[in-house]
């Protein structure tokens, strides 16, 4: 489970309900060096097992799906909080990795460049995420760049990634690639939405599923017996939209 810190109840909350379950806490800079160092020492202080830090919003998107929702956000000005994050760079993780013993991973790598300078650094897992598709207009999907990243890395490092993973499939692909770890953001929200924490345990179920059907019938028994010769290029047979992969959301909720 990864905690923003842009979400509720917070950090001091979540670990409490949390207990020894394992989580990351995911911060958005948007104060000074001790300002992020406090962060850092909180979370480690209250049992989170890595920090993680947010690195692909240096500047706020024009996001039009929100502008046609008529919710706007405040250019940032010289006084505003977050120009913290776009003035935050290698020398602050430098200065994290020698002051502080927890895992630190960087949320929002999409070259092999900036994997390659990540890991120098002594990050300890890369997290290759596009921010949903919201940040940079026609930028390159997750699982696009996620081989170059993999490559680059070359096991220096743990590599996640999250983007559009809606299927158990998905899960699949994305471990092929080389992927450590897959996440899920939207998709467990779809769940929580429908009916609370029911809602994303069955979410986590059809998941498990999914993924034991696909790699039964790919005739493996684990992951580790995966390669990419399970993998081809598929171009879409229909326009792809924001509900592709969910064909059935019209159905009776019985019917799922």
């Amino acid at each position: 489970m990864i905690l923003s810190s842009v979400s509720d109840p917070g950090m001091d909350k979540t670990a409490e309900a949390a207990g020894d379950g394992f989580k990351i806490f995911q911060l958005y800079v948007r104060g000074d060096a001790a300002w992020v160092d406090d962060h850092v020492r909180r979370a480690a202080d209250r049992g989170y097992n890595a920090f993680c830090l947010t690195i692909d919003t240096d500047s706020y998107s024009r996001r039009e799906r929100d502008i046609a929702k008529r919710h706007q956000r405040r250019r940032v000005r010289v006084d505003d909080a977050r120009i913290y994050q776009a003035q935050f760079n290698w020398k602050d993780i430098e200065r994290i990795k020698r002051n502080f013993d927890i895992p630190l991973i960087l949320k929002g790598i999409a070259t092999a460049e900036d994997a390659r300078i990540a890991v120098d650094h002594g990050v300890d897992c890369v997290y290759v995420s596009n921010h949903g598709g919201r940040q940079l207009d026609q930028g390159l999907g997750s699982v696009a760049v996620l081989p170059e990243v993999v490559e680059a890395v070359a096991g220096r490092a743990r590599v996640i990634v999250d983007g559009s993973i809606t299927r158990g499939t998905d899960v699949v692909k994305a471990i092929i690639l080389g992927a450590d770890a897959v996440s899920v953001g939207r998709l467990y929200v779809y769940g929580l939405a429908a009916a609370g924490r029911e809602g994303v345990v069955r979410l986590f179920e059809i998941l498990e599923d999914e993924i034991r059907i696909c790699l039964s019938l790919l005739g493996v028994n684990n992951y580790g017996e995966l390669d990419k010769s399970y993998l081809r290029a598929a171009p879409p047979v229909v326009p792809p939209h924001v509900h592709s992969p969910f064909p059935h959301l019209d159905l009776p909720k019985e019917t799922y």
